[in-house]
């Protein structure tokens, strides 16, 4: 297929848009923050203003609608807290403070749910005005902005794997009922709430045993008594195998589906082609404009078998909600080959229609992420047809971290970040290790190469997180909270994890960790609507964290002031004369030019302080050999970078592991700068994004730990993160 004659598909732009949150200084601050909320308390502030808008969706429930509860309060109290900051908190006395943050879990009653309504009156630590949200009514949205907070990838009892590795019995609409910030009643009679609404959100079950599991309920289905649907309802893993199996071979079960293909006579396609239709519904009748936006969505799981056992070529596919396609088959159909289902959306998804597939866990592909296969070959079609369809890529979730991996293409001290499988040895290949050319940050240097010999980069991708839960419990990424959440992958025993803390793929000392709470997705968007939403999506002006609120802003321009992070205008003058993240930066205006950068990190409300700001870089040299280098850009405290090694020294935040509480006096609520490349050079291409790392805290292992008695595993602490999605440099006629 020629990509230039796909209708209505369409490469999106990159260029400099309007986009910002709330403006104001962004200048260093250290502040020390008040105590923690005790855990447990569950909060009833929202983190979005609430805009009216017209409701317009084409499907609006309003019965539904007309139900939502109360849960995104306006937070009216952010210039009081800031105003706290600068006359009571800066006065000494609170350095090696210790927080204990305290000893309840979400996991709630509906009394306690309600008795602690008195406690949320104020957040637990200040954040900047700047950063809290509005309390003035914007129906044309905010112009410069506002950080929303999503989930992307949530799994309910409509996908086989929660339906039996969890045990959840609990369907999508419990999922957005917990989103909005409901408390909600599980089917096994436990209780659960987030402490902060979501703003956005999409349910994405699994698309290759939709179907079977729908069938399998159904006592009037001839399958319902069959030896496979019995073991499914049982909660025995039996068909996982099969499924595997069938999927690899293009085929469904017959003793379930009947026939295999796209047609009547395969009871499981057309199950889940009506079962689409739910999907739409389910996502249109809880979509209120201006408090909680959702998306229809699913998850493209592709899952090959190689030597090792089956790898992650999986994606989550959503859709903007305006005329949404058919259904137009599963993987097993498509034979997991990714190429195919981005022929599918650009030929289906025309017109009102749009879309986005994010592909996650690519540190589970077995070296098939990013490379060019047997059956996927780089041609130019493919590579435009594959940047068009994927923008984003989920970097962090439960599974673990696909950001890099320490010796497989860098030297980055950060990146043993929540590792899950070994890294992969010399000549070692298959499913059950870590390759180096799965790791985002290598996939961004390979863009490089791609796009000098193409004429394409089909890695530019923008960053997202989520937490991949497959208990219908969408935004639950908090440590403390995890560790009394009921299911994990490759979780058990006393701990909740196996002995030492390890992976059951690697149980080695310093191999992978068992799985983690996941992330967050942020995006700036003008309002918490599908088009707004949306529309951050697809420009990239999305970040992720791994579960704090962080919220974090950079920008690049050839004419911005050195002092441009202390200005009151920063955001409304980064835009004007600059670009965001996820855009590419135009050529430079003259020679001798060189790029500034414009980055501005907040911790979340209920998160440490944090310690640093580092901006990463990777470029191609003149024989196409690419490189990366990581620049501490800004400390916490006032400290400046060494000039040798490029990084802050440790500014001696800690954990007292006897409870969990972390240091509260060092550290900052917030970090800016305007940074200047010092080894720029415009004839190479090149990309910068920026993460930012909060004090040290418990892992949720840690907390678990403390809870039953038993000894603490390593790694006990870790370093909440957030990534900025990147800007990219050409040079001029390239």
């Amino acid at each position: 297929m020629s990509f230039e004659n796909v209708t209505g598909a369409s490469l999106p732009a990159g260029c400099a848009g309007a986009v910002a949150g709330s403006a104001a200084s962004a200048a260093i601050s250290s502040s020390p923050m008040q105590p923690a909320r005790p855990r447990g308390v569950a909060s009833t502030m929202g983190n979005s203003p609430s805009i009216p808008v017209q409701q317009a969706d084409r499907k609006c429930n309003k019965a539904s609608a007309a139900t939502l509860y109360p849960v995104q309060v306006i937070d009216g109290i952010g210039a009081s807290c800031h105003a706290l900051q600068l006359t009571g908190m800066r006065a000494g006395g609170m350095e090696g403070i210790k927080l204990r943050p305290g000893a309840g879990v979400v996991l709630l009653i509906a009394a306690i749910a309600l008795s602690s309504c008195g406690d949320d009156a104020a957040p637990d630590q200040p954040v900047p005005a700047f950063a809290a949200p509005s309390t003035a009514a914007a129906p044309a949205g905010d112009p410069l902005r506002q950080a929303f907070f999503g989930d992307l990838h949530v799994h309910s009892s409509w996908s086989l794997d929660a339906y039996q590795l969890g045990g959840d019995r609990d369907p999508p609409a419990l999922a957005y009922r917990f989103g909005r910030g409901e408390s909600v009643t599980k089917a096994d009679g436990s209780v659960h709430q987030l402490r902060t609404p979501l703003d956005f959100m999409a349910v994405t079950d699994h698309d290759h045993t939709l179907g079977e599991v729908h069938l399998c309920e159904d006592a009037a289905d001839p399958a319902y008594d069959t030896d496979t649907c019995r073991g499914i309802r049982d909660n025995r893993m039996t068909f996982t195998g099969q499924r595997q199996e069938y999927t690899a071979r293009g085929r469904r079960p017959p003793e379930i589906c009947g026939e295999s293909g796209m047609s009547a006579e395969n009871r499981c396609y057309e199950r889940s082609r009506h079962l689409w239709h739910e999907v739409q519904e389910n996502a249109d009748a809880f979509y209120e404009p201006g408090r909680f936006t959702t998306f229809p969505a699913y998850e493209w799981t592709a899952t090959p078998r190689v030597a090792g056992g089956a790898i992650h070529l999986h994606r989550n596919v959503i859709f903007n909600g305006r005329a949404v396609p058919e259904w137009g088959g599963s993987a097993v159909e498509m034979q997991n080959r990714p190429e195919r289902l981005w022929e599918w959306l650009a030929s289906a998804c025309t017109g009102e229609c749009q879309v986005v597939a994010i592909p996650h866990n690519t540190n589970l592909a077995g070296g098939l992420a990013f490379t060019e296969s047997g059956w996927r070959p780089h041609t130019p079609d493919i590579l435009r047809l594959r940047a068009w369809a994927e923008p984003l890529v989920e970097i962090h979730q439960i599974k673990g971290n696909s950001e890099c991996f320490r010796g497989l293409g860098t030297t980055d001290e950060e990146c043993g970040f929540e590792t899950y499988r070994p890294a992969c040895e010399p000549g070692q290949g298959g499913a059950n290790c870590v390759h180096a050319s799965d790791m985002v940050r290598n996939a961004l240097k390979a863009g490089l190469r791609l796009e000098a010999d193409y004429g394409v980069n089909p890695y530019k991708f923008g960053f997202i997180a989520s937490p991949d839960d497959h208990q219908s419990l969408p935004g639950a990424a908090d440590e403390d909270d995890f560790s009394e959440r009921p299911v994990k992958f490759g979780v058990g025993g006393a701990l909740g994890g196996l002995s030492g803390g390890q992976s059951w793929w690697d149980d080695r000392p310093g191999g992978g960790n068992i799985s983690n709470p996941g992330g967050l997705v942020g995006v700036w968007a003008e309002a918490n609507t599908r088009d707004s939403i949306f529309a951050a999506l697809k420009r990239k002006e999305t970040f992720g964290t791994s579960g704090p609120r962080i919220r974090v802003r950079f920008f690049a321009g050839w004419d911005y002031p050195a002092d441009l992070h202390t200005r009151q205008d920063l955001v409304e003058a980064a835009y004007r004369t600059g670009v965001a993240m996820g855009a590419d930066l135009p050529a430079a205006p003259s020679a001798g030019s060189e790029p500034r950068f414009l980055i501005w990190a907040t911790r979340g409300p209920r998160s440490a302080n944090l310690q640093k700001v580092q901006v990463v870089k990777g470029w191609a040299d003149a024989e196409g050999q690419t490189h990366e280098q990581v620049f501490d850009v800004v400390c916490a405290g006032g400290l400046e970078p060494d000039p040798e090694t490029r990084r802050c020294a440790d500014n001696g935040a800690t954990v007292d592991l006897s409870d969990c509480s972390y240091s509260v006096g060092l550290g900052a609520a917030e970090l800016s700068t305007t940074w200047t490349d010092p080894d720029f050079d415009p004839a190479q291409r090149a990309f910068y994004y920026v993460r930012v790392l909060e004090n040290p805290t418990c892992r949720w292992t840690s907390w678990r730990a403390l809870a039953r008695g038993i000894p603490i595993p390593d790694p006990a602490v870790i370093k909440e993160r957030a990534w900025s999605s990147p800007i990219w440099y050409t040079p001029a006629g390239e």
